[in-house]
C-alpha cells in the first residue's frame, strides 16, 4: 500500500517493481516445474521400480507450473487492458 503523500508517478513506478518481481518470481517457479517435470519423467522411465514416486513428483512439476501461470495472470491482464487503452 502506497503511503498517502505519494505522487502517481510514485504509485505507478511502485506498480511496476510489483509487477516485475511477480514476473521473475513466475519465471523461477515454472522454471523450477518444467525441470521438476522432466527430470521426474526421465527417472520414471530409467528407473521403474519407483514409477510411483515419479509421478506425485510429476504432478508436483505441474502444480508449480500451474502456480507459475497464475502469478502472472494479473500481470498479463493490466498489460491488455493497457494495449486496449492506447487503440483507442
Amino acid at each position: 500500500m502506497a503511503p498517502p503523500g505519494s505522487t502517481y508517478a510514485d504509485r505507478q513506478r511502485a506498480a511496476g517493481e510489483e509487477a516485475q518481481r511477480k514476473t521473475t518470481l513466475s519465471l523461477r517457479v515454472g522454471g523450477l516445474g518444467v525441470a521438476v517435470l522432466f527430470l521426474s519423467g526421465l527417472g520414471a522411465w530409467l528407473v521403474t521400480e519407483f514409477i510411483l514416486a515419479f509421478l506425485v513428483t510429476m504432478v508436483v512439476g505441474v502444480l508449480l507450473i500451474l502456480w507459475a501461470f497464475l502469478l502472472v495472470r494479473s500481470s498479463v491482464a493490466s498489460f491488455k487492458r493497457q494495449d486496449r487503452t492506447k487503440v483507442l
